[in-house]
């Protein structure tokens, strides 16, 4: 009999727009072989977000970018244990390599399936994978392959999992569960009643065909009302992880803007360091400038007097007999 967490591999690996049909498949399946209790926590199972789809699907299709990616992660977490702050600083210029590639193949896993990722989304990708990086729970939920949502971290805090993996929502006891028991409750309670009051055994069956029939069709109504809740569940999540997305964005242009601020907070200090040095070699060379031209004036002062001392010895020369 297979498990849920195996039901579950099979739905986060096919598209966003497959996943309904394919979890009612699944469900009916699972009903078929009489596992009542594995269909609901099947039908349980959240429709992932675009974002959460396309980490799943690059665990799947770009092993190895993924653990890439995992792997600088812990790289970063030992560099930052250790206080290496010029490793920090290796790491960081490649993990920023490494996610711009991370988000370049979101977008083609999603071409190659005809799902359409949009910026936003891989924004969202870009995000959880950076929580991955900081926070080895998360790169663990990452590696699952069964995310519903996308994840973020600060680099203090740790990643909020909950909800976030397909397993940990079917885990949850669905109120659906409760409403079958206690309606296979109340028809056996309503069963002696029937056949005590019954007049006669024809009238027994009939009353029992008609109370199965009504039993059914309050079935078909509870999996109508089910499969309608789910849809409108689906709908909202759908619209909360857009929004969640679209902060992902933000926030990853307010750390790139903040590195970028690092970096050109660093190079103005590097710069001023080198016009100070450059400053106090013009100092230099002024002093050494003033210096030089003393000495070419004491120097043009005893060329002149050898000058002129020359010339008197010659005089004095000519006017010997």
């Amino acid at each position: 009999m297979r498990s849920l967490t195996e039901v579950a591999r099979v739905l986060y690996g096919v598209t966003p727009g497959e996943f309904l049909a394919a979890r009612t498949a699944e469900a009916s399946g699972a009903l078929d072989t009489g596992d009542r209790a594995l269909a609901t926590r099947i039908r349980a199972l959240r429709k992932p977000s675009v974002a959460a789809w396309a980490v799943n699907a690059l665990v799947r299709e770009r092993p190895d970018e993924v653990d890439a990616v995992l792997k600088l992660g812990e790289r970063m977490r030992a560099a930052s244990a250790d206080l290496d702050r010029e490793a920090l600083q290796a790491l960081g210029r490649e993990r920023h390599r490494l996610l711009a590639g991370i988000g370049r193949a979101a977008r083609e896993v999603g071409d190659e399936a005809e799902v359409a990722v949009s910026e936003a989304a891989v924004a969202a990708v870009q995000t959880t994978f950076q929580a991955a990086v900081s926070d080895s729970t998360a790169a663990a939920a990452v590696r699952s392959g069964l995310l519903v949502r996308t994840l973020t971290a600060d680099g203090i805090d740790p990643a909020e999992l909950a909800g976030s993996m397909a397993v940990a929502v079917a885990a949850v006891p669905p109120l659906a569960a409760a409403a079958d028991s206690g309606g296979r409750s109340a028809s056996a309670r309503s069963t002696p009643g029937a056949q005590s009051s019954a007049p006669s055994p024809a009238h027994s069956g009939s009353a029992t065909s008609a109370a199965a029939t009504r039993a059914a069709e309050r079935e078909r109504d509870r999996a109508r009302a089910r499969e309608s809740a789910q849809r409108d569940a689906d709908a909202a999540q759908q619209h909360a992880d857009d929004a969640a997305a679209a902060l992902a964005e933000l926030e990853s242009r307010i750390r790139h803007n903040h590195d970028e601020h690092e970096r050109l907070t660093g190079d103005l200090r590097r710069l001023r360091r080198e016009l100070d040095e450059l400053q106090d070699a013009v100092t230099e060379a002024k002093t050494a400038g003033a210096a030089l031209r003393r000495e070419r004036q004491a120097a043009a002062r005893a060329s002149d007097a050898a000058r002129r001392a020359a010339t008197r010895a010659r005089q004095s020369l000519d006017r010997l007999p």
